[in-house]
């Protein structure tokens, strides 16, 4: 498993058995830094989920959320992963203890999408696609990052979605996206990521 940085000219790596070459991409080292963390731990869920859940948590600190939720102070900075526990377990480990904005974060299983008041972020693995229109329908306009991992997400209203390359975990955003959740993606993540459009008005366009 090989990490990279998309968008970049330059590319940091790391492959299992050797040590780590870094570049000055922001968000690329701070992965790189949980991932080494991780694969000394016997029990950690496989590697592509390590390299995930260290993004999710490094997006966190690129992403401007509304400050006018007064579940903040109380809830933390809450990560919601809907129907996978492997991801779930990954995040677990990436953010215990830490904190963003003073803010402790916090990982919470959901089992339906009827409440999801208390998220900041929300992620959808793969299994979810056949639902995938519905999903982000029920969360389009609300204060929520939404991650995902299956084609087509971003194009379809999604804001942030991994993509796996020649075994490597690259991810898209689509800022009209976050543009309609009230968001502000920082430059310095939009330059790592391929930007997508959705799909309506792509087609409108033609």
């Amino acid at each position: 498993m090989t990490v990279e940085c998309p968008g970049r000219p330059r590319r940091c790596h790391r492959s299992i058995g050797r040590a780590p070459r870094l570049v000055p991409a922001i968000l690329c080292a701070l992965a790189l830094a949980f991932l080494q963390r991780a694969v000394a731990q016997e029990s950690a869920p496989p590697l592509e989920y390590q390299v995930k859940a260290a993004f999710l948590f490094n997006f966190a600190k690129f992403v401007e959320w509304p400050s006018d939720n007064p579940r903040d102070a109380e809830d933390g900075f809450v990560i919601c992963v809907f129907e996978d526990e492997t991801l779930a377990q990954a995040l677990d480990q990436a953010v215990s203890g830490k904190t963003v904005e003073g803010r402790v974060f916090r990982v919470r299983r959901l089992q339906n999408l009827d409440d999801t008041k208390s998220c900041r972020m929300l992620y959808l693995g793969a299994s979810e696609t056949s639902r995938l229109a519905a999903l982000l329908k029920s969360v389009r306009t609300t204060a929520v990052l939404t991650v995902g991992n299956a084609p087509g997400f971003t194009r379809q209203g999604g804001i942030i979605n991994f993509i796996m390359q020649e075994n490597r975990v690259h991810f898209e955003i689509n800022p009209e996206a976050a543009d309609r959740a009230g968001l502000r993606i920082s430059s310095k993540l939009l330059q790592l990521a391929t930007i997508v459009r959705d799909a309506a008005k792509l087609e409108h366009e033609r």
